[in-house]
């Protein structure tokens, strides 16, 4: 029996993730036996990850493969953990902006991949452009013209190649209104939006929670506009560190598991773990191997 490439994607997922973690081997070793053919009893669980993940980069490029693909190649590829940080499902209005990297300056990237529509496009990008310095569409060759038909001006666009690298299609045009500030704080959790009031009007908010947003719309909005999307990249970055630690820890593979799954601190440790002794193994066999050689 065999599984399709879709089947077989749901490893990536974080309820499979988290029962592995939890000690369940069970979905692993279906995808070793029944997508890879291999036998679980000579194949390390890094090693189903990576070759399933190689497969899956040629017979189905899924959300979860655009996402991880950005993390590599933007967020590891241009810049480094201690100076940027990688959000996942980030609200703002009543969308949810697939990825958004912040390092000196705001960047969304929202995902349509072969299997997606461009039903919502407009409405999210139009949200999108009112609080982010720059906004791209990353999208397959099948919907390419029609993402840049659809998408504003404004809105850069990139395609993800057969090679999974980024071609440029039309750059973003940097933001040049003012943040929406009332978009800005809806998109924001609580404890975020009453530090961002108080770096930037020195206010600690003490009014009742019923009063508490319309108090931090009023108070951000007598601040520069520049000055508050300055601070909100600062807030959002100590607020929501993604985990070195993990990403360390976990193969290329799952860099978008680390930032946006939620584990619990014991998941994170078995994941380590787990993980850890792979790579652990393979840095003493290729160790073994050299001294053989020589």
């Amino acid at each position: 029996m065999t599984i399709r490439a879709r089947e077989a994607s749901k490893l990536f997922n974080s309820n499979k993730l988290a029962a592995l973690a939890d000690g369940d081997y069970s979905y692993v070793e279906k995808v070793a036996r029944e997508f890879l053919n291999q036998d679980v009893s000579k194949i390390a669980v890094c090693d189903i990850y990576d070759h399933t993940y190689q497969r899956l980069s040629q017979e189905y490029r899924s959300e979860y493969y655009f996402k991880n693909t950005i993390a590599r190649r933007r967020l590891l590829g241009r810049h480094s953990l201690k100076t940027a940080t990688m959000l996942s499902e980030f609200r703002v209005g009543s969308s949810k902006a697939d990825c958004v990297i912040l390092n000196g300056k705001s960047t969304c990237y929202e995902i349509k991949s072969e299997y997606d529509t461009l039903n919502r496009l407009e409405e999210q990008l139009n949200d999108y452009l009112k609080l982010f310095d720059e906004v791209y569409v990353v999208c397959s060759a099948k919907n390419l013209e029609s993402v840049l038909k659809a998408a504003d001006e404004r809105v850069g666009v990139l395609e993800l190649t057969r090679k999974n690298y980024f071609s440029e299609k039309r750059a973003a045009t940097p933001r040049v209104d003012p943040i929406n500030v009332d978009l800005l704080v809806k998109s924001l959790r609580k404890e975020e939006y009453i530090e961002l009031v108080r770096r930037n009007t020195g206010v600690i908010p003490s009014v009742p929670n019923s009063k508490l947003v319309s108090f931090c719309k009023s108070a951000l909005k007598t601040v520069d506009p520049e000055q508050i999307a300055t601070s909100f990249i600062e807030v959002l970055k100590e607020k929501r560190l993604n985990d070195s630690n993990l990403l360390n820890a976990l193969p290329s593979s799952l860099i978008n598991a680390a930032i946006s799954y939620q584990f619990s601190s014991l998941q994170v440790e078995a994941l380590k773990s787990i993980f850890g002794a792979c790579k652990e193994s393979r840095c003493i066999s290729h160790t073994s191997e050299e001294s053989s050689l020589s």
